[in-house]
């Protein structure tokens, strides 16, 4: 499946005709490794950049184990259900195919989140299994219905890889570099990985235009990061929460 993306993020093809259409030739991005998972991962990042308060960056953050067992939960639940993201945007002739390698890129990135946690922490750390376990269901979105099965396979151990290491290396370096704190690593579950997914559509789909490849790339993150930056800039007229991290002031007294 080929869209085209727009300035704005929007996509046009045989079923939608919203997109400005800048990029002419198309655009393999079937799942949404880059339109959905690292636009989404950009922007989130870009509203934190513009809202975080030294105060926001002083406080630890901190999970207990019941946090830690819902997380994983819900992670089970997602890695069950990824398939139906992908297969739900195919030809009806290629949701086998598709489903097939959804579940090999997610078998990928579980497998060598446990090898990589180990590698650098000496141990299993839950918060990497509860999210870089995903990760090659976010890298596979734009080659699902194009990769071979061994191809998923291999993208998938990629993702997880970069992903726990995202984890484990990048985040707290992340958080001193641009002063704002990434509280659910979207940078390294969704972000990364799907740049990945974007660049691994260069080599496997046929006849790609790689110039609008890279471009969509490139669109999807300028246009994530400037309109998130604005939003957050809207968002902090209305005031900042009286403690961070802390979900009670969402919710009304039990009492």
């Amino acid at each position: 499946m080929f869209v085209n993306i727009s300035s704005l993020n929007t996509y046009k093809n045989t079923d939608f005709d919203n997109g400005i259409g800048i990029i002419k030739d198309g655009f393999a991005d079937t799942g949404g490794s880059i339109i959905i998972h690292a636009y989404g991962a950009f922007f989130g990042l870009a509203v934190a950049m513009s809202m975080t308060t030294k105060k926001d960056l002083e406080k630890p953050i901190e999970a207990d184990a019941t946090s830690d067992r819902y997380s994983v939960l819900g992670s089970m639940v997602l890695w069950v259900f990824w398939p139906s993201f992908c297969a739900a945007l195919v030809p009806p002739e290629a949701i086998p195919h598709t489903v097939v390698n959804v579940f090999l890129a997610l078998c990928g990135s579980t497998l060598i989140t446990y090898v990589v946690s180990i590698a650098i922490k000496g141990k299993i750390n839950i918060a990497y299994i509860a999210n870089a376990a995903l990760a090659g269901g976010v890298a596979i979105g734009s080659t699902c219905d194009h990769a071979s099965h061994t191809t998923a396979i291999f993208i998938g151990v990629l993702a997880g890889a970069i992903s726990t290491f995202g984890f484990a290396i990048i985040q707290s370096k992340q958080q001193k570099l641009i002063k704002s704190v990434d509280t659910c690593g979207v940078t390294n579950l969704h972000g990364l990985p799907g740049l990945l997914g974007g660049l691994a559509a260069i080599p496997i789909v046929s006849g790609i235009n790689v110039s609008d490849q890279l471009s969509g790339i490139l669109i999807t993150i300028v246009s994530s990061l400037i309109f998130g930056f604005l939003t957050g800039k809207l968002i902090s007229l209305f005031g900042y929460r009286k403690e961070s991290y802390i979900d009670a002031e969402e919710f009304e007294d039990a009492d």
